[in-house]
């Protein structure tokens, strides 16, 4: 049986554009440039690659650690202050039983803890309206942990500080 394939219909490799060559498509004008492109940047890749780099260098960050970790000594007593920096009441709390004490806008609180840093302890705050709130600790003086707390913006927010037998402080 024969084909009835016309032999002016069968394409050769090179009349099929999927197997054109290079230098048939570099003679269009749109391709020209696309090509001298990807020229350019496979002569710039290997450049780029192996610029030398400056040495690391070692060095303390003294000049840019950021903040120093709020820390108690063991076993001291610490005072809890707590500034409200929202436009909203923020209601505080201490784990161990404590009825909900008001802080007023702008308005701050220090807090008389029954313990420092010998037990666990917790201190909770929320904002009355349900508003997310984000907090700042800091360490004021030796044995005062001030908590700023500020508006925010992403919920659900920080909700307590937890001061830790060994000294360290916790945002939760």
């Amino acid at each position: 049986m024969q084909s009835s394939t016309d032999p002016a219909q069968v394409m050769t490799p090179y009349q099929n554009p999927m197997f054109k060559p290079l230098a048939t498509l570099l003679n269009k004008p749109g391709y020209l440039s696309l090509a001298a492109s990807f020229g350019l940047l496979s002569l710039l890749a290997p450049a780029a690659i192996t610029l030398p780099t400056p040495p690391a260098q070692a060095g303390t960050c003294a000049s840019n650690c950021g903040p120093k970790p709020v820390r108690f000594i063991p076993g001291q007593q610490v005072k809890v202050e707590l500034v409200n920096r929202t436009a909203g009441m923020i209601l505080l709390e201490e784990v161990q039983g404590s009825d909900p004490i008001p802080v007023s806008p702008t308005r701050s609180f220090r807090l008389t803890r029954r313990g420092g840093t010998v037990e666990n302890s917790s201190v909770v705050f929320w904002d009355s309206l349900g508003n997310p709130l984000e907090v700042k600790v800091s360490q004021p003086s030796q044995d005062v942990l001030r908590i700023e707390v500020n508006p925010g913006f992403r919920a659900p927010g920080d909700r307590s500080i937890y001061l830790q037998d060994d000294g360290s402080v916790q945002i939760l």
